[in-house]
């Protein structure tokens, strides 16, 4: 299907999507800007309208892919099979490839994209020069997260028929609002309703699903402990869904030297705070050119 058929006339910046067919994948994707390449990668259930607001600040001074990662939004053709991070990641450097870029320069994840980001560098001939993760997911998720998911999570990854009942009753269920209010983040309506439509699609709900089923972290971790990349963990306050003292002792013992900024926000922090996180991604960035 065409990616302009596919993608809703008002989702953000749909003037830049693309599609692009990459070993049976068909890509979603947003490119703009010119510079050195910075690559975005979404969290679980989530989509290129994650960085909308940041997309037009970096662009100025650098190029950016955004995409719908595999399973997610407007990205089709990944069997449920294929959502484990390494997998993931040979695919995006696939993509890299097919797209004729410049070879990222900076991988900026939030959440599940920051190990994904750990897992493309892993892979990744040359590697970014810097990773920053926003709330990154370098551990399980918290008790609550898997009480509200853990029942699902086996079912709906194998039974697409269970999906689209979920994603049938999540507008009456409120389960989106809910699961959006676990985050501790205060999203603007406008945000909030794209993760509603999102979630009304079971595609979505199952890839979202089976991609978190998937993640091995652990294994990720060992294989990234040693990337010469530099490395910056901004961590949300009121994050509740990667809480700090358990993710602190994760990066201490695996990214020891790597640096970790605190800001006030819940697990989303960075679709609210999009100035101030571009901010911090574009001097992060000059300093390579110094």
């Amino acid at each position: 299907m065409n990616t302009m058929n596919r993608v809703p006339y008002d989702w953000p910046n749909r003037q830049i999507s693309r599609s692009v067919e990459v070993a049976g994948l068909a890509w979603h994707v947003q490119i703009s800007g010119k510079g050195p390449l910075i690559l975005l990668l979404h969290g679980t259930g989530s989509s290129t309208h994650s960085w909308a607001e940041l997309t037009p600040i970096l662009n100025k001074e650098a190029q950016i892919l955004n995409l719908d990662l595999p399973g997610h939004a407007f990205t089709l053709g990944a069997p449920i099979d294929s959502l484990k991070l390494e997998e993931i990641a040979r695919s995006l450097i696939g993509l890299v490839q097919e797209l004729k870029l410049p070879w990222p320069t900076m991988v900026v994840g939030h959440s599940a994209g920051a190990p994904l980001a750990l897992a493309f560098a892993v892979q990744a001939k040359v590697k970014p020069q810097i990773i920053i993760g926003f709330n990154p997911s370098l551990i399980p998720p918290p008790p609550s997260y898997t009480q509200f998911f853990g029942p699902m999570l086996g079912p709906v990854t194998k039974s697409a028929t269970l999906a689209s009942i979920l994603a049938k009753i999540a507008p009456m269920s409120g389960m989106t609002d809910r699961l959006l209010d676990s985050t501790n983040t205060n999203l603007p309506e406008t945000n909030r309703n794209y993760y509603r439509r999102l979630f009304t699609s079971p595609d979505h709900v199952r890839g979202a699903m089976n991609f978190m089923a998937s993640a091995n972290i652990s294994q990720v971790l060992s294989a990234s402990s040693n990337l010469p990349s530099k490395l910056i963990w901004v961590i949300g306050e009121s994050d509740q869904w990667v809480p700090e003292i358990g993710l602190q002792k994760i990066i201490q013992q695996y990214f020891a030297k790597s640096t970790v900024i605190h800001w006030q926000g819940g697990h989303i922090m960075h679709e609210v705070e999009a100035e101030k996180s571009a901010d911090l991604i574009l001097s992060e960035l000059r300093t390579l050119k110094k």
